[in-house]
């Protein structure tokens, strides 16, 4: 999402362009202005305010387990990567700021993994944003992320090029000002993945989308045998955000 589109700390209130309790996101430094007149965009289709995304008819879905895997839960994350609408992307590790927001990504290609969410391998919900569009670009990293439907499938590169799917079970449109963000980027049950941008309509006095687009994933395990540690993110003394606008760091006039 924009780098307003992360204004999103507690979750929910992510950036003008990019991509999962509850922070305030304010506009300060985002870099999701509108695109600079002249730069074409491909056509882009919006989502509805609740996406029915009906599973592609020729991928079967799999059926997710809350496996947990304490070896690849000591590995950093170094890319994301979604076949469906050609994303490659290199992961930045960010947090959530003193105010509560959710910092967004310095530029348009980045994907962040926030340090208060789960890693692969834990159970728990590994939250990733990224821009929709950034200034002086055009279409960013997640541009297509409203055109997923169940069924798809997310990968993980870890740093030992370990790859780690999962599979996409929803895709859902929220009003920035009332996203459930504690339930969009707070702990869950199973090994899951949350990614979130902006969304909606561009409000250039503020520099904010005005809705945030949630794509929502579990793990897909080839060996159903759960691990007999099954670790958990942590949870105590994690601070999550409490809003999904992600703040950037660079003022735009």
């Amino acid at each position: 999402m924009r780098k307003q589109l992360l204004y999103l700390i507690a979750v929910l209130s992510l950036a003008g362009g990019m991509v999962l309790a509850v922070v305030s996101f304010t506009a300060t430094g985002s870099q999701e202005e509108p695109l600079a007149i002249g730069a074409p965009l491909p056509t882009r289709v919006p989502a509805t305010a609740t996406v029915t995304a009906e599973p592609r008819p020729d991928e079967p879905t799999p059926t997710p387990t809350p496996q947990g895997d304490p070896r690849l839960a000591a590995l950093d994350i170094n890319r994301l990567v979604i076949p469906g609408i050609n994303v490659d992307a290199p992961i930045v590790v960010l947090g959530v700021l003193p105010d509560g927001t959710m910092a967004s990504p310095d530029g348009p290609e980045e994907v962040a993994w926030y340090t208060f969410s789960a890693k692969p391998g834990q159970i728990g919900n590994v939250v990733l944003s990224g821009h929709l569009d950034y200034i002086d670009y055009g279409a960013a990293v997640f541009w297509d992320l409203n055109t997923l439907r169940p069924g798809d499938e997310l990968h993980l590169i870890l740093e030992d090029d370990t790859e780690v799917t999962y599979v996409v079970e929803s895709v859902r449109e929220y009003d920035e000002a009332t996203a459930p963000v504690q339930d969009i980027v707070g702990p869950t049950a199973n090994e899951s993945i949350t990614l979130i941008t902006c969304s909606g309509s561009f409000d250039p006095s503020n520099l904010h989308y005005n809705r945030r687009l949630v794509v929502r994933g579990s793990r897909m395990v080839a060996d159903q045998t759960l691990s007999p540690e099954r670790p958990e993110a942590p949870t105590t003394g994690v601070s999550l955000p409490t809003n999904l606008t992600p703040k950037g760091s660079i003022t735009v006039s």
